[in-house]
């Protein structure tokens, strides 16, 4: 990967439907050059795959907490498991210190993030404790900044 690659990736994480007339003109290639480089960016799997941002509060769902999660070690996969499937889990991190997971979760309010935890998480017979911290605001979020 070099410095072209570095260009496009930025381009396409800031507007995928960018065209690639215009990706060519700011890094010098035709359009078959731009085509021929993304496509080897995504065989390589660097770029993953396409998706819409959808913005959270607009679709109803304005609360962001970390769950931070002790569970007995024989339970952490099944849990994972189950949570990797719940909507509300935008993130879930197996953590090094006090807690065995960290989760990011949108809600719709306070009380549909309190049922989550109460009956979902805490449900989980081998859950040992479970700390929510809200966000008060979201400042930035990004998965890779190039």
């Amino acid at each position: 990967m070099d410095s072209v690659d570095l260009k496009l990736l930025k381009m396409l994480k800031d507007d995928a439907h960018v065209p690639l007339r215009k990706m060519g003109r700011e890094v010098g290639l035709s359009i078959s050059g731009v085509r021929r480089r993304i496509k080897q960016l995504e065989r390589s799997g660097i770029i993953a795959k396409y998706s819409a941002i959808i913005n959270p509060k607009k679709y109803g769902y304005g609360v962001v907490a970390f769950v931070n999660v002790d569970v007995d070690s024989r339970a952490v996969r099944e849990l994972t498991r189950s949570l990797a499937h719940r909507h509300e889990v935008c993130e879930l991190h197996r953590t090094t210190g006090g807690h065995s997971l960290m989760i990011k979760v949108r809600a719709r309010n306070i009380d549909s993030l309190n049922k989550f935890v109460e009956e979902y998480i805490q449900s989980f017979d081998l859950v040992k404790s479970v700390q929510t911290t809200l966000a008060m605001e979201t400042l930035k979020e990004t998965l890779l900044n190039l």
